[in-house]
């Protein structure tokens, strides 16, 4: 295997895990739906998203934070999509 192989293999395994805890975070923003559902909060928190770009940056080497910032801006713009389709298949079943 030479090196360009050996290293596709280690993303390989590395998006089979970041997968995984894909479903498991996606759980849970399925749960705080179910809340902000029960009680009338709105999706989007632009105070507390930008609070959390900012914590979470810092755990990843400065040369990275902006490629960071656009991955986890992206995830929390997929969380609130799939936040605001459950809300929406709540208040108007098929």
């Amino acid at each position: 295997m030479n090196q360009l192989e050996e290293n596709r293999a280690v993303i390989g395994d590395v998006d089979e895990k970041m997968a995984e805890l894909f479903v498991e975070r996606f759980a849970a923003v399925r749960r705080i739906a179910e809340y902000k559902t029960s009680n009338g909060k709105p999706v989007l928190d632009r105070k507390r998203e930008k609070e959390l770009i900012a914590e979470k940056e810092k755990l990843v080497p400065e040369e990275l934070r902006p490629y960071f910032r656009m991955w986890y801006e992206g995830m929390l713009g997929a969380s609130r999509k799939y936040q605001a389709d459950l809300i929406q298949q709540e208040r108007n079943p098929e």
